[in-house]
């Protein structure tokens, strides 16, 4: 995948990654996460999230607009950076959910929470920003420690609600949880686990929700991501993709990959992890072929064609 003007010939900006991407008539319109150099002054990198579009899904435009920025004020909930978009569109409204990134109590770390801002436009967002979930609520509801919320995405079932499927992190480990709410916005309730890590597998450490298809008979296919050791002689972690079925009556798990779709280059990121991590999808109608956009060693993205049967 190519961005314009390349990311190389900008030297202020380290990343481009977990891009959120639309089809819209057409044409491609994406949100994505800009990672840039700290400015004086500045103890971290500045995380925004840009506007980019491409004619044909593959070559993106770098337009120079910033619709979400971190908050300015002390105390705002993404007072350090924003992060990994999430795109719905309800009606002729853009919901733009991102992870809201700020310092713990005595600054003794960060913590996690989502948010959103609408607008008509992905170019033309507002800048009222709403909390949607914070890791005190889910904390509360699980009852294990929990410091980050965030990676969400959304389907509306038969039953009348918006189901949120969202990553909670606590004590060195990340799964997936799931809760539902009347309103696109929340207030999401009755948290509840949905994907746990799996022991001596390829996601054994550290599991994130990654974009939503539904199957023909109404079920959803979940891209997903997971951590593990690169394998059983290199215990180097390797984030890679796999996929879940997902039961919308039951909420059971139909079917879960046992091997990734998806593995991560030999190229290292931050951390000293090897790193493929699914963002988005878009499809196309008539045949079953998507594009399975995804980020790569933190740094970067790229595409994938997925056919799926189902």
């Amino acid at each position: 995948m190519v961005f314009s003007p390349a990311i190389e010939e900008s030297p202020e900006i380290m990343a481009a990654m977990s891009m959120a991407v639309q089809l819209v008539d057409k044409y491609y319109e994406s949100l994505y996460r800009q990672v840039s150099r700290p400015h004086k002054g500045q103890l971290i990198p500045e995380s925004v999230i840009a506007f980019a579009s491409s004619s044909n899904g593959v070559d993106f435009d770098r337009s120079g607009i910033v619709p979400i920025k971190p908050g300015v004020e002390k105390g705002s909930l993404d007072q350090l950076a924003v992060e990994d978009p999430t795109i719905v569109k309800d009606g002729q409204t853009y919901y733009v959910f991102h992870s809201a990134v700020s310092p713990k109590e005595k600054n003794e770390g960060v913590q996690v929470g989502i948010q959103v801002v609408t607008g008509d436009s992905l170019q033309r967002l507002g800048t009222k920003k709403q909390t949607v979930l914070t890791p005190k609520e889910v904390r509360n509801s699980l009852g294990k420690e929990v410091d980050m919320v965030k990676e969400p995405e959304f389907y509306y079932g038969k039953d009348q609600l918006w189901h949120m499927i969202f990553e909670h992190t606590g004590r060195g480990k990340s799964e997936i949880a799931i809760a539902e709410s009347p309103q696109i916005t929340g207030p999401y309730r009755n948290h509840r686990s949905l994907l746990e890590v799996r022991p001596g597998t390829w996601d054994s450490q550290h599991l994130s929700p990654g974009p939503l298809l539904f199957t023909s008979g109404g079920d959803i296919l979940m891209f997903y991501n997971g951590r593990g050791p690169k394998n059983s002689e290199d215990n180097t972690p390797s984030w890679s993709i796999g996929y879940t079925i997902i039961d919308t009556k039951t909420g059971a798990i139909i079917d879960r990959s046992g091997t990734p779709i998806i593995r991560p280059p030999e190229e290292i990121g931050p951390g000293n992890q090897l790193i493929s991590f699914a963002n988005s999808i878009t499809s196309k109608e008539g045949p079953r072929i998507h594009r399975l956009y995804y980020t790569v060693a933190d740094t970067r993205s790229a595409v994938a064609s997925i056919f799926t049967k189902l």
